[in-house]
């Protein structure tokens, strides 16, 4: 299998998230996770683009009678031999997988859909914003607009920060210095910005704060938008 095709590593690193990669081929692809930093990267990417999504949703119980189909095939299975029970088996698993697929893929649209709510303008003061900020309904992702002039310091960027109440400051990513972007939240950026009332940017180093708090200067904070 070629794995230096991007688009490959990218399918199968959705495979392996979801739970449908199985077998010879996820044991494989775990073995390539631990050797190869893109691959990681691409399960990494896609889990934190599922897992808050799996999170905001109840559990949904499946009816009576989709069980009793299933024990009802099993029970069928297993008069007819051995060989077909396990064939059954397989074919509920394929089957399984697909449906959690096409779940997980109606989710990331329904959310791609929803529009974001307004988080916070930052600027050195409310009348001149310099970045708006934005969030999915449910804090999977964040989507940051540059919407007025950013200072360029060279060496230099421009770091965003929760601010949850009684913690430590967790780095919600670099700012833009032009256009815009969205950035997928990892569990523990959601849950500091779920924590926060606050959020504030700092000026670091131009790859961003070595320590994992701010170091430079903080020039913004600003309260955020409620939830909602």
């Amino acid at each position: 299998m070629n794995y230096g095709n991007s688009a490959l590593i990218d399918r199968l690193a959705a495979e392996y998230a979801l739970g449908t990669l199985r077998g010879p081929a996820r044991r494989r692809f775990e073995r390539l996770i631990a050797a190869d930093a893109t691959a990681l990267a691409a399960v990494l990417r896609w889990e934190n683009d599922l897992v808050p999504i799996a999170l905001s949703h109840a559990p949904v119980e499946p009816p009576a009678r989709v069980w009793q189909r299933v024990h009802a095939a099993l029970r069928t299975g297993s008069a007819a031999g051995g060989g077909n029970t396990r064939r059954r088996v397989r074919q509920f698993a394929i089957a399984a997988g697909l449906v959690a697929v096409a779940m997980v893929a109606g989710l990331l649209v329904r959310e791609q859909q929803v529009a974001p709510l307004p988080l916070a303008a930052l600027g050195t003061d409310s009348a001149h914003p310099v970045w708006a900020v934005e969030r999915q309904r449910q804090y999977s992702a964040l989507r940051i607009r540059v919407v007025g002039a950013v200072e360029r310091r060279a060496g230099k960027s421009y770091e965003l920060w929760a601010l949850p109440k009684g913690g430590a400051p967790v780095s919600l990513g670099l700012l833009p210095e032009s256009g815009s972007l969205e950035r997928a939240l990892t569990s523990v950026q959601r849950a500091a910005l779920l924590a926060s009332d606050r959020i504030a940017v700092s000026i670091e180093p131009e790859l961003g704060s070595p320590t994992g708090g701010p170091t430079g200067p903080v020039i913004i904070v600003r309260d955020v938008a409620g939830a909602g």
